[in-house]
């Protein structure tokens, strides 16, 4: 890949990434749960790994051909322009992605360090039966024992993780609380558990490695967050008539966070981040005001997601031509040599070469003027 087209595939799947997202973020809103919006955010976070891959692997349109017209002198002036640029750009970004990829490595051996130390709890002894009931939802195995209750005294609020097993971590000062309160912490944290959080939020992550440099990709981080809290408070309380006990459970959390400071960067965490607190306390007020939850039922979850993939197929055909050598006598640009190279293993014909254009000329010409070859004409 040169550094024009990579230049062209940086903006093109910019572009494509935050129309996916708002699309996305629209379709949330129809959505009749909480759960199912949630669910709406792991098929954004795939379809937008999979706009990565028809960007590598598939042609590309050239619906437009906006330097088709112009002069040759002008064209060159861009051919370099563009070629510096995309240098620049792909060492700025991959200086940013290791730094990224490397603090996503570091956060989750730091949390995989933690969980070792901390000490098991009897889930008999502190989950009630009604909880107990649900666990075996959370795996194809048909042992409880799969999850495992952790607790730990250098924690401040309760999240869960999941690596070769699922845990609930909670801090050591929560088992003093009433039944009724602990379970309300149980039963949120393991939601986040049944419906696949674990999973969502390591798209999540790799997505923000990949696309760093988005703001849509961070609001897009904000809002899936705030959505996971949102369903699995819907799922802890059975009627609105829980809320109150149950948001005096949030601020007793949030009360001895503030008065410690967290040592471990934990994720899917209970009562972390003031802003989403803030944004639970006030959707439960109004939930317990209105005596039911939100029943919008504008359209179903199965065909938002459907929606959200196939409007994201047509996103994926928008292309930005950018790169000025690329050759306007085709209206699709040439297969990439590493997924030709398997078409034509299986005697596929593809076209992998680019169609002669005169701009194919001008990158010759600009390769080889440099100042070295001047001075020994």
């Amino acid at each position: 890949m040169t550094s024009t087209q990579f230049l062209e595939l940086a903006v093109s799947l910019s572009v494509q990434v935050a129309l996916v997202i708002i699309v996305a973020h629209w379709l949330g809103r129809l959505v009749n749960s909480e759960r199912m919006q949630c669910r709406l955010w792991t098929v954004c976070y795939v379809v937008l790994l999979s706009l990565i891959g028809m960007a590598l692997l598939l042609p590309h349109p050239r619906f437009f051909q906006p330097w088709a017209s112009i002069d040759t002198q002008h064209a060159t002036a861009l051919v370099t322009i563009e070629m510096q640029l995309g240098q620049v750009l792909f060492f700025v970004w991959l200086a940013g992605a290791a730094v990224s990829l490397m603090v996503f490595f570091i956060r989750s051996f730091q949390v995989y360090r933690f969980l070792n130390t901390c000490q098991p709890v009897d889930l008999d002894e502190f989950i009630s039966e009604e909880n107990q009931s649900d666990i075996p939802e959370m795996t194809s195995f048909p042992s409880k024992q799969r999850l495992r209750l952790l607790t730990s005294t250098r924690l401040t609020t309760p999240f869960c993780s999941q690596f070769h097993y699922p845990y609930i971590v909670v801090p050591e000062y929560l088992l003093g609380f009433d039944r009724q309160k602990l379970n309300f912490i149980i039963r949120h944290e393991l939601e986040h558990l049944k419906t696949g959080h674990p999973l969502q939020l390591f798209l999540q992550r790799v997505v923000e490695v990949i696309f760093w440099f988005h703001p849509m990709v961070w609001w897009a981080s904000q809002q899936s967050s705030i959505s996971r809290e949102f369903a699995c408070d819907e799922a802890a309380i059975d009627s609105p008539s829980d809320i109150v006990m149950y948001l005096q459970t949030l601020l007793t959390i949030m009360e001895y966070g503030v008065s410690r400071a967290e040592e471990t960067p934990t994720s899917l965490a209970f009562g972390r981040g003031k802003s989403i607190v803030a944004k639970r306390a006030r959707r439960l007020t109004q939930i317990a005001k209105s005596k039911e939850f939100d029943g919008r039922s504008r359209i179903s979850g199965p065909a938002a997601y459907f929606s959200l993939v196939m409007l994201a197929a047509l996103i994926g055909f928008l292309w930005l031509p950018i790169d000025v050598l690329a050759s306007s006598r085709t209206n699709w640009s040439p297969w990439p040599t590493w997924s030709a190279s398997v078409l034509h293993d299986f005697d596929i014909p593809a076209r992998d070469f680019e169609v002669f254009d005169h701009r194919i000329e001008l990158h010759e010409l600009s390769e080889h003027q440099s100042p070295e070859s001047v001075d020994d004409d």
